[in-house]
């Protein structure tokens, strides 16, 4: 996979957050570890994350972008 080093450094984040949490960061949270100014710019940066398939989201949705191969259990 051909990530710049911002886009792996964002994985990496929500990598991360996913294993400490159990949810995804807001970009306020990406903002801060990443050293990022724009929020735009990290949103951007996250959905593609999404479109290159490391990560899933629902978009609109806060806290809703995750690794690809995270299991997510549901209770129904």
């Amino acid at each position: 996979m051909n990530m710049t080093p911002a886009q792996k450094e964002i994985f990496l984040v929500i990598d991360e957050w996913w294993k400490r949490f159990g949810f995804g960061p807001s970009i306020d949270d990406v903002m801060e570890f990443t050293g990022e100014k724009g929020r735009g710019n990290v949103s951007r940066k996250m959905w593609v994350l999404v479109d290159l398939g490391v990560c899933k989201g629902v978009r609109r949705r806060a806290r809703s972008i995750r690794p690809s191969g995270l299991r997510v259990r549901t209770i129904e």
